[in-house]
């Protein structure tokens, strides 16, 4: 008999509604899943609008330079002319790189009224002001057009001579480049050694900022079969807009011209 009563238990275990069969729990809501997923979701909408905000803002900046001169300052703004007449808003902050040639240490509080510098920054196409992120003191070369009157191949320097009456004593560096033209305009690289008194010649450089009336070339274009220009009086010793002679620096006299 106990035989027979031990065989049964299994199967009255697995018989639906058995005493002793499993229950199956009835799957319910998790308010804390909803919670998570609404707050995902209210964030990615919040990115959408950033990005579609600041997508906006880009096509509203580009990169922009010019040059120009500085008409006033403020604590953290420059009014500037620029090469066209056109005024010009100019915005600096905390990260704005301030340079000039020859200084280590510059900033705002050098700028003055009358400098020209070179500005690179944001520019806003709605408000047309120029967030600033370098300034540059710019110098603007000089373009002279001349005779030559005298040369001291000593010193290399040659003296130009022009229609107003002026004289520039220039200095002949290194890296100043001359190209010397022939009869039919053609350019061929030349040397100081080909640089003579009597010749037509344009100058471009820049001014000596201790000595009036002397620049550096960076540029000599030399045209020996040009006639000579009338208006250009040349005298056996050049002489500056003060009367004063021309020095070289080294007491040493200049070669006239012949």
């Amino acid at each position: 008999m106990k035989k027979i009563v031990l065989l049964l238990i299994p199967f009255l275990l697995i018989l639906p509604g058995g005493v002793l069969a499993e229950t199956t729990p009835t799957p319910t809501s998790n308010p804390t899943t909803e919670a998570v997923t609404e707050k995902l979701s209210n964030q990615i909408n919040d990115l959408k609008d950033k990005i579609a905000s600041r997508v906006a803002q880009l096509k509203l900046v580009e990169k922009k330079g010019f040059i120009g001169t500085i008409k006033d300052v403020a604590s953290n703004q420059i009014t500037v002319i620029d090469v066209a007449g056109n005024q010009r808003a100019v915005d600096v902050d905390e990260i704005t790189k301030f340079t000039s040639s020859g200084k280590d240490s510059f900033g705002i509080s050098d700028l003055k009224s009358g400098m020209k510098i070179s500005i690179i920054g944001l520019y806003n196409k709605d408000s047309e002001r120029l967030l600033a992120r370098f300034i540059d003191t710019y110098t603007l070369p000089l373009y002279l057009s001349g005779t030559i009157s005298n040369v001291d191949k000593d010193n290399y320097t040659i003296t130009l001579s022009m229609e107003n009456g002026k004289s520039y004593l220039v200095d002949i560096e290194s890296v100043t480049k001359t190209d010397i033209y022939d009869a039919d305009n053609n350019a061929e690289k030349s040397g100081f050694s080909k640089v003579e008194a009597g010749v037509r010649t344009q100058v471009i450089g820049y001014a000596d900022k201790k000595e009036a009336n002397r620049m550096v070339a960076t540029r000599i274009l030399l045209f020996p079969n040009l006639p000579k220009n009338p208006k250009v009086i040349v005298v056996p010793n050049a002489v500056n807009p003060t009367g004063a002679a021309v020095s070289t620096g080294s007491g040493k006299k200049l070669t006239p011209i012949k």
